[in-house]
């Protein structure tokens, strides 16, 4: 035997709706919503992909970009190379032009003659810092300044060069000049002045039979090339503005360029190491030995032009990558705010969207709870998705089904019920008409075997309005105790027979006290408990205290919880009767009290002084415990 929740009746479901909907909704609050959910989930995903979006795009654009800026740096370095290639050219051609010049050739022109034609092409490119020349014995003859004449110049490298053919120097540092003339204001940088530096250019001046006379020599000032560098560096517009310009030298010194570079011999990974945009090396992205900032480069080499050979020059453009590549950060940028303004309205979309999905289930949530309670379902608003008319198509259809069944049920139960009680009654009949003849202790048993019928009936008819879920105890107890009650007892016992037969409307009388919690009882358990009490009344009636007007009775029940069951004690108590006298034997009354409520003899039955105690105890499950079963998952196709 086990107790059971009170029964699911439509009135008691009813009832107890709002607090179940109320403990449903505590239990759910750790659940989101679905709007929630799949605004979340959208929003997320919306952000997430743009995030990735602009990774790839970023990725992708910025290695696109690279190489295109670096292409355009490699168009200016060659560009700034070529201007240089052209410019030495053209300073390479003035020389030998001069140098054929009859005035020079001619050993019988005066000196002045020969210093103003030097000084003519002097003024002609003012970057000439002086214009010399030289004899065939290293010795200076005239200049275009008047600066250094008569001083030997045999040992330098552009007359020992000018007597073979003509001759171009890289850049030196001006050495006799160096005393004889103040240095170049840059202009560009105020106050700020640089050494002079040159760059040599001679050709042989020979006579009209071929023979060298001496050299015509040249000597460039290099502010020429940062003069083109400023000025190219300058017609940069765009996001190529504020780029450099650097010259190196044939083995990498830095001949123009950043003040902390200049004079230095550039490592040549930073032109040929790191990641280089194009296949053949021309730019690159890496760091440089002036700056932590990473830059964009791209060079270039002087190749020469026509006869002149060129110094193998290098030109070097580089930018500051972040600078360079502005349009990617800016493009970055636009993605997330173009994707944050997606992901915001996906969520959006999905919030809307969940609201149509979320309406439809919740009203088939409301409809499958009125189903389980075994009511009737509102009607359902057709769902927005086809599943879910589906879902509400199967709900209706189940609901017809389990009212077919409980219709079909409760017809079962009353024909039961009916033929049950047709029975008892057919068992009453033909009992009395077997033993009507019989007298003396047969017909005690008789009227003993007709009132546990009756009690059995009463039984019967308790579980019956309950629809055989449970009976509660303490109704079951006074049902089966009524009857011994009906009138006062005149001194003496009255029959089983006539005891039964008495009932009545209103309260017990306080002979019988009954105490104990409120609980439900099974059908078998309340079947049991009924002849139990049945047997108990009968007895006290008969011999014990109930057959005095000052005899006294108690059940007593209580339930103790246990680590993995619960007990249910039952106790009944007799006093102020009549003395005790145990029986000399024992009748179908006394086995049936032992074997108590499962048959498990789990009674006992004691004759005291006093009066008789009945105990009687059954395990029950903890309701926790029963309550924590988990519920059958629905599998697919069967429950």
């Amino acid at each position: 035997m086990q107790a059971v929740a009170r029964s699911e009746t439509p009135a008691a479901a009813a009832c107890a709706d709002p607090a179940d909907r109320a403990d449903r909704r505590r239990r759910g609050w750790g659940t989101p919503r679905l709007r929630v959910v799949l605004a979340l989930g959208f929003g997320t995903l919306g952000f997430l992909a743009t995030l990735a979006l602009a990774a790839l795009v970023s990725r992708e654009a910025t290695r696109r970009l690279e190489a295109e800026v670096g292409g355009q740096l490699a168009e200016i370095a060659g560009q700034m190379a070529r201007n240089l290639d052209i410019g030495m050219f053209e300073r390479w051609r003035d020389i030998q032009i001069a140098a054929a010049s009859d005035s020079l050739r001619d050993p019988g022109t005066a000196t002045a003659a020969k210093r103003a034609v030097m000084e003519r092409l002097q003024a002609t490119y003012p970057a000439y810092s002086i214009i010399g020349l030289v004899d065939a014995d290293g010795r200076v003859s005239a200049t275009s300044t008047g600066a250094l004449e008569g001083a030997d110049v045999s040992g330098r490298d552009y007359f020992r060069g000018g007597l073979e053919g003509p001759y171009v120097g890289d850049v030196h540092p001006a050495k006799l000049l160096q005393s004889l003339m103040p240095p170049v204001d840059t202009g560009a940088r105020g106050a700020a002045r640089e050494p002079l530096r040159l760059v040599d250019v001679a050709a042989p001046v020979r006579s009209p039979d071929g023979r060298v006379l001496g050299v015509l020599a040249a000597h460039l000032d290099w502010t020429w090339a940062r003069d083109m560098a400023r000025i190219l560096e300058g017609a940069l517009r765009g996001h190529r503005q504020g780029a450099e310009i650097l010259i190196l030298s044939r083995d990498g010194t830095v001949l123009l360029g950043p003040p902390a570079l200049q004079g230095a011999a550039l490592p040549r990974a930073v032109l040929t190491g790191d990641r280089s945009l194009d296949p053949q090396g021309t730019s690159r992205v890496g760091p440089w030995p002036d700056g932590a900032a990473a830059y964009l480069s791209a060079h270039a080499s002087t190749t020469g032009h026509r006869d002149y050979p060129g110094l193998g020059w290098q030109v070097v453009v580089r930018q500051t990558a972040d600078r360079a590549l502005t349009a990617v950060a800016a493009l970055r940028g636009d993605i997330l705010v173009a994707g944050s303004v997606v992901a915001l309205a996906a969520a959006l979309l999905a919030w809307l969207l969940a609201g149509l999905i979320a309406r439809p289930l919740l009203d088939l949530a409301v409809a499958a709870e009125t189903l389980g309670r075994d009511q009737r379902p509102p009607p359902l608003p057709r769902a927005f998705v086809r599943e879910g008319a589906m879902i509400a198509d199967a709900l209706g259809a189940a609901a017809d089904e389990l009212a077919r069944r409980a219709d079909t049920h409760r017809l079962l139960i009353d024909e039961l019920n009916h033929r049950v009680k047709n029975t008892l009654a057919t068992v009453q009949a033909m009992a009395a008409q077997s033993l009507k003849n019989l007298g003396g202790d047969a017909a005690a048993g008789r009227d003993a075997f007709e009132a546990r019928l009756l009690a059995l009936s009463r039984a019967h008819d308790i579980l019956t309005r309950e629809s055989w879920a449970s009976a509660d105890l303490r109704g079951v107890a006074t049902q089966a105790m009524r009857p011994f009650l009906g009138a006062e007892v005149p001194g003496g016992a009255r029959s089983g027979s006539d005891l039964a037969s008495q009932t009545s409307s209103g309260a017990l009388p306080p002979r019988i006290s009954l105490e104990g919690p409120d609980l439900r009882l099974p059908p078998e358990g309340a079947l049991a408990l009924t002849m139990i009490l049945h047997e108990l009344c009968t007895n006290a009636v008969k011999h014990g205290a109930l057959s005095v007007p000052g005899g006294r009775a108690a059940l007593v029940w209580t339930v103790e919880a246990g680590l993995d069951t619960d007990t249910l004690r039952v106790t009944w108590c007799e006093c102020g009767g009549p003395p005790v006298v145990p029986p000399t034997r024992k009748g179908f009354g006394t086995r049936l009290l032992e074997r108590g409520f499962a048959g498990n003899r789990t009674a006992s039955l004691t004759y005291e002084a006093a009066g008789v105690v009945y105990r009687a105890a059954n395990p029950l499950p903890a309701p926790g415990r029963a309550a924590a079963q988990p519920t059958p998952r629905l599998q697919a196709g069967r429950a």
